[in-house]
């Protein structure tokens, strides 16, 4: 009497990890960028910095 061997299942793999995205170059993933502020017709700096919304990735702060 032999007994019939049946082929083990294969174990599935888990999945691959998301790929990591690319943090922004100009507000380093921050999504803000800081300016400093300009008064006057001569446009002079008085010290102050203000914060905005970086341009380059809309505020996501990926590229």
């Amino acid at each position: 009497m032999t007994i019939a061997k049946t082929p083990s299942p294969r174990k599935s793999r888990p999945p691959k990890p998301a790929p990591a995205s690319e943090k922004c170059g100009t507000c380093a993933g921050s999504g803000e960028t800081t300016t400093t502020v300009r008064v006057g017709r001569k446009r002079r700096e008085i010290g102050a910095t203000q914060t905005g919304l970086c341009l380059d990735c809309l505020g996501s702060g990926t590229a």
